[in-house]
Formats: structure tokens, C-alpha cells, sequence
């Protein structure tokens, strides 16, 4: 992954080369691989500061986390963070402040904190109600709903009642319902599930 150079085109116009000193091509078959190697030191570096904080990983996203129960609670999850922004610096990995933010999981009133990322200046994190995470929608009291998803939800239970009164079988129609329901919930129609659903949905 070294000595390696790259060019900007425009219009079949093109720069001159310069070395590109840090990333990995997109698009290797070992790219993936070599990220997670590059950045496997990361959890076990967070875990060295405070034992009680833990990040996730996926892919390039990355979501620390600690049970906030008191002040020093903070101040431990903010070192973590401080920690993790020294640690993208150093192996030239920049973080998106603008994508960083933070949000409070509980069934009560949480603890009033202020998170930052020191990045040339102090980025307070923007505090949200409720973060879509890989097309789920978490909010701070974990009830897993969202207005938009009603039209859903409805349409889910309307395939649900078009398979309970054509299907005889109990395990017939769990297994169409399960695949019935996923299928709504994710936005896509099946209109092919048998002849009968199919004439009641084109009717």
C-alpha cells in the first residue's frame, strides 16, 4: 500500500500526480480487511481508559457507549471520546463532526451533559431525541416508533388479515405471515405470494 500516486480529471483535462500518503483503494477485494486491521487496536484502547465505556464498530461507523450515573460517569465517556479523537488524528482517520452526535437512552430525566470533539475548536455534539441507525429508528425511550412507519404497520396487518382468512394451516400461514410482514415493513409488495392473495390484492 505504498508508493502510490493518484490524479484528478476534469473535463479530459487531468492534475499532476501527487503521492496519496494515507486510505486504501476503494473498491480491493482486500479493502475491507485491511481497514478492520488498521483500526483493531481501537476498542481495546478505549477499554484502557475507562473500563465501563464501550465502542462499536461498523464499518467506518463507530458508537461509544456507558450507563451515565453520575457526574463522573461523564467525565469518564467524555476522556473516552477525547481518547478516540487523538487516536483518529494520529492514524489520519478525521472524524465528520458533523455526523457525530449524542443521544440519551433512559426511562426517566437523564443527567444534563454536554459532550465535545476538540477539532482545531471545541464541537459541541448536537443532543437528539431519536437516531435512524442502519434504517431503525432508536429513541431516547426505546419504544422503537416513528410516525412515518404507521402506513407500514397498517399495510402489514392489512396482508395479515388477506392471509388468516385464506389459509387453513397454522404453519402455513405463520410462514406466509412472517414473510408477509417483513415484506411490508420493509417498504417492498408481494403480489405473487399465491393466486388467491393475489387476486384480493388486484381486486
Amino acid at each position: 500500500m505504498c508508493n502510490r500516486k493518484q490524479s484528478i480529471g476534469v473535463n479530459g483535462e487531468f492534475s499532476s500526480w501527487f503521492e496519496v500518503l494515507s486510505g486504501i483503494p476503494q473498491g480491493s477485494i482486500l479493502g475491507p480487511l485491511l481497514f478492520l486491521i488498521y483500526i483493531n487496536d481501537l476498542p481495546k484502547l478505549c477499554a484502557s481508559q475507562d473500563v465501563g465505556s464501550k465502542i462499536y464498530l461498523y464499518a467506518d461507523d463507530a458508537k461509544i457507549y456507558k450507563d451515565i450515573n453520575q457526574i463522573t460517569d461523564q467525565l469518564d465517556l467524555q476522556t473516552v471520546m477525547n481518547t478516540v479523537k487523538t487516536w483518529s488524528d494520529e492514524w489520519l482517520l478525521g472524524l465528520n463532526t458533523d455526523k457525530c452526535k449524542a443521544v440519551s437512552y433512559c426511562l426517566k430525566t437523564p443527567l444534563d451533559a454536554q459532550y465535545h470533539i476538540i477539532d482545531g475548536m471545541s464541537y459541541n455534539l448536537e443532543k437528539l431525541n431519536s437516531i435512524n441507525d442502519l434504517g431503525v429508528i432508536f429513541d431516547s425511550n426505546l419504544t422503537f416508533k416513528c410516525p412515518s412507519d404507521g402506513p407500514k404497520i397498517n399495510k402489514a396487518y392489512s396482508i395479515l388479515g388477506i392471509i388468516k382468512r385464506n389459509f387453513i394451516y397454522t404453519w402455513l400461514s405463520l410462514v406466509f405471515a412472517t414473510r408477509a410482514m417483513l415484506s411490508a415493513v420493509l417498504g417492498v409488495v408481494i403480489l405473487s405470494v399465491c393466486p388467491s392473495v393475489t387476486r384480493v390484492l388486484s381486486d
